[in-house]
């Protein structure tokens, strides 16, 4: 494997592993709010506006993501 095949590969893993942190902090938030939402409570506009924010960029993080996974892909097939 070359330095470059081997950075390209470095930063795939990277982009998993933020992947992953990603989606638990989602998790994290979601299970969250419907826990304020089963005790009957209403979740902060505040809240749920920093909650869209952080799933917007995420939804855009994925994107950037899938799009590097497809070209790797097409470049290792």
């Amino acid at each position: 494997m070359t330095r470059v095949e081997r950075d390209e590969f470095l930063k795939i893993l990277h982009a998993h592993a933020q992947t992953v942190e990603v989606c638990q902090a989602c998790a994290s938030t979601t299970r969250d709010l419907a826990a304020e939402v089963q005790r009957g409570g209403v979740p902060r506009r505040d809240d749920l506006l920093r909650t869209i924010d952080a799933a917007e960029k995420v939804l855009s993080d994925l994107t950037a993501v899938r799009a590097e996974l497809r070209r790797l892909l097409v470049e290792w097939s």
